[in-house]
């Protein structure tokens, strides 16, 4: 089973140390110096255009952006989203922000399998409360539900899975529907 990435946003506030340039005349990177460590940031292509490059080192930057695991070792890409400069010093800081990026919200699904034993055993009927109830508690654009197609086990139909957790549960009935939502929404 493949393990989902968990993209969280940061943000960093410290001084310019340089620019890493690419084919002589595009940025890359920005290197950033928070307190005693330094930062290296990719810059989006639509921020690239938007960067001064007459910035001296030592120009107070604030740099929002979007943070994602690189490999086993504990280590991240970061990807800067926005870079504005500061007039006047900041504290330093490097932090990550609690709210969730637009890739990461894409992974909050509903699977629902819509075979035929499932969706004859109560399916449709469940894929229909969990479509109303989302609606109803304002979740209907941020959690998608999605008929797959077989989920195994469809003797235990109907069949559901709750991303990003990867929850299974089978048999289920559509009362039952509301408790699921309380229990992942």
């Amino acid at each position: 089973m493949s393990s989902l990435t968990a993209v969280s946003q940061f943000r960093l506030v410290g001084q310019l140390e340089s620019f890493v340039m690419k084919e002589g005349d595009k940025v890359k990177y920005v290197r950033i110096k928070v307190i005693d460590r330094e930062y290296w940031i990719k810059i989006s292509k639509k921020l690239r255009q938007q960067v001064d490059l007459s910035m001296s080192p030592g120009t107070w930057l604030e740099i929002i952006g979007n943070r994602e695991p690189d490999g086993k070792l504990g280590l991240f890409k970061l990807e800067a989203t926005t870079l504005k400069t500061l007039s006047t010093p900041d504290i330093p800081c490097a932090t990550v922000l609690s709210g969730k990026t637009d890739k990461s919200t894409n992974a909050r699904r509903i699977l629902v399998c819509q075979k035929s034993d499932c969706w004859e055993r109560g399916g449709k009927r469940v894929c229909q409360q969990l479509e109303k109830k989302l609606s109803d508690r304002g979740l209907g654009d941020l959690v998608e539900i999605q008929l797959t197609g077989c989920l195994k086990q469809c003797k235990k139909g109907p069949n559901v899975v709750v991303l990003p957790d990867k929850t299974r549960y089978s048999q289920v009935k559509p009362y039952q529907v509301e408790e699921l939502l309380d229990k992942h929404f």
